[in-house]
């Protein structure tokens, strides 16, 4: 283990079900947990919906409670892992994941929608992104172990203490074995900005040159980091949501702050959180 601080990591909880995409959550959770961790292992089950005029099922609420139960005890124990602890709650999944990070220091769900319509019809992944106070990292991709190179979507700021990239930064500073991180700030100019009432001959490189610096004054801001990563800062034109996914190609995890607006309003208005959970390529840590 680093001697980086990652108490925040003393608990993790981890949601899982029968899918492919909640076993690599699992995976990616375990790969970046401390020998002394705990990682609560959660699985939400809710009554079927049965519909019909002709028909009447009896559900045996017992008895689906004691399969879900069995079913995540077998889960564990094949994992042979003595950091995991296996908690079966009745209710939505996504309610049950925030209600049990609420004393976590991260949470950890898979998803592998691939547009913003498939978190508008309320996956368990968007609802906890919304919702939830706590660190969230949304599992896509292929890489799931401890990540080594991350990338940090960074953006100007009025006060340091209350800057989403700020915290998004000193937290990926506390994971066990990074190695290295890219600041990136993006900009584009609005399409009216390149038409005929604009000279052709827009000065961009003066534009990746102030973006630069505002990535750079971002690190500064955020403290020396751990002597053993290498920390850069970068430019890239377009949004931020399309620069962080052509970023995501080549790193290990995306880190995106976040101000937490509110759930419907913030996905219809568009965050850069959402996008880059809907469409990276490699895991998406989101820092509330």
């Amino acid at each position: 283990m680093s001697e980086r601080d990652v108490a925040r990591c003393g608990k993790i909880v981890v949601g899982v079900d029968a899918s492919a995409e909640s076993t690599e959550a699992l995976v990616w959770a375990r790969s970046v947990a401390g020998p002394d961790d705990r990682i609560v292992v959660l699985h939400a089950w809710e009554i079927p919906m049965v519909t019909g005029y002709d028909m009447v099922v009896a559900v045996d609420i017992d008895e689906i409670e004691q399969l879900s139960t069995t079913a995540l005890a077998e889960l564990v124990e094949r994992e042979d892992d003595p950091r995991l602890v296996p908690v079966a709650r009745r209710g939505h999944a996504g309610r049950a994941l925030v209600a049990e990070g609420e004393d976590a220091d991260l949470i950890v769900v898979g998803h592998r929608g691939n547009s913003r319509l498939s978190l508008m019809l309320g996956s368990t992944a968007n609802y906890v992104v919304h919702h939830s106070e706590q660190p969230v990292v949304v599992v896509r991709g292929e890489r799931l172990e401890s990540p080594k190179h991350v990338v940090v979507g960074v953006d100007d700021f009025d006060e340091p203490d209350d800057s989403p990239s700020i915290r998004a930064l000193r937290w990926v500073y506390g994971l066990p074995k990074v190695e290295r991180v890219t600041a990136v700030h993006a900009w584009f100019l609005p399409p009216l900005a390149v038409g005929m009432y604009h000279p052709a001959s827009t000065d961009l490189s003066s534009m990746d040159a102030s973006a630069l610096r505002i990535a750079e004054r971002v690190l500064e801001a955020a403290g020396e980091p751990p002597a053993d990563i290498e920390v850069t800062a970068e430019a890239a034109r377009g949004t931020g949501g399309l620069a962080l996914i052509e970023a995501s190609q080549t790193a290990d995890l995306v880190a995106v702050g976040r101000r937490g607006r509110g759930g419907f309003s913030e996905l219809v208005l568009g965050s850069t959180s959402a996008e880059v959970a809907a469409h990276s390529h490699a895991p998406v840590a989101i820092i509330q």
